[in-house]
Order: structure tokens, then sequence, then C-alpha cells
């Protein structure tokens, strides 16, 4: 009976690994459709705007301060009155995101009627008229420039969106989601790579 019973426990203990891990992957595979369903529609903006895209609250925020790993790749280059991080910035990152994508959303629609049906399948706890989230429910944000905190698209596009991924933490590289990624043969690869 003992050993019935512990065999139960290890096919138990294996079906729940295995179910986050379908459940990781499924959110990875959601988040990067709406990635690329936003930057063809951003494609589709700027085309039909002489390649103008459009004003959106600024991301990372005006008084951010700079990760530490956005000095590590330059030794010497943080003044010395400046720390690595103030505090915790997330709820200042976070009203950012919310705005950011606010304002995509709002700038895509006004545009296109077709954003609304190319959305359309989205689950309500992803796209909700007025905000797009990742699978992880943190806000989708769209970079309109290249930034040295986040990271920056290939050299054919100027703009690009980011997800926080499953951390949610926009700073925290690692486990970011963009827009010119592709998952290929289970590898992501940035475009142009």
């Amino acid at each position: 009976m003992l050993t019935t019973v512990a065999m139960l426990v290890i096919v138990l203990g294996l079906m729940v690994s295995l179910a986050r891990d379908v459940r990781e992957r499924s959110a990875q595979a959601l988040t990067e459709t709406i990635l690329r369903q936003l930057d063809t529609m951003m494609t589709q903006y700027a085309d039909r705007n002489q390649g103008r895209v459009p004003e959106v609250t600024a991301f990372p925020p005006p008084g951010a301060v700079a990760p530490e790993s956005a000095f590590e790749a330059r030794p010497g280059s943080r003044p010395a009155t400046s720390p690595a991080r103030v505090g915790d910035q997330r709820p200042l990152l976070l009203r950012a995101a919310l705005a950011n994508s606010r304002d995509t959303v709002r700038a895509l629609r006004a545009e296109s009627p077709q954003s609304d049906t190319m959305m359309s399948g989205l689950p309500v706890s992803v796209f909700d008229v007025s905000l797009v989230r990742d699978a992880w429910g943190s806000p989708i944000v769209f970079m309109s420039q290249m930034h040295p905190w986040i990271g920056t698209a290939p050299r054919d596009k100027p703009y690009f969106f980011l997800s926080a991924g499953p951390d949610r933490d926009y700073l925290s590289r690692d486990d970011n989601l963009y827009s010119y990624e592709e998952l290929i043969g289970g590898i992501t690869h940035r475009r142009g790579e």
C-alpha cells in the first residue's frame, strides 16, 4: 500500500510539473501572437501616415532610474551621485505602461476600424477594447524609439512592442518578449540575426 501511495505521489508531481510547463508555453505563444498582431497593425498605421507612428506616453517614464544592468556593459559610466535603483520603480513603470498601452490602442482604433477585427478573437483579460495586455496581465508597451534600458529593434524598424514576460518586470531583459522575435524550432530568434 505504501508503494502504491508513493507511486501516486510521483505521478501527481509529474502531472503538476507538466501542466505548469504547458501553461507557460501557452502564455508565451499567446503573447507572441499578440505582439505580431500589434506589429502588423502599427506597420499599417505607419504606411498610411507616411512612416509616422502615433505619439504615446513615454516608456520608461521621465524620472525612472536606470537599472544596474543598463550600466554593466559600460564600466564607469554611472555618475557617482546617481544610485543604480532608487526604491521600487514598479508602480511608476506600471502607470507609464498602462498609459502607453491605452494611448497606442486609442491611436490604432481611431486610424483603422480593422484593428478591432484583428484583436477580436482575444480573451477579454488580454484585450478589453481600451488596453492590451500580455498573457501574464502586464500592459504591452509600444516603444516608438530605441531605449538603452529596454533593448532596440533591428535596423529595419525604429519601433517595436514589448511584453514584460512572466516576471512582469520591464527592465529585466532575460524573459521580455519583443514583437520582432520569432519562434523557430523552439528557439527564439530576433529578426535579422
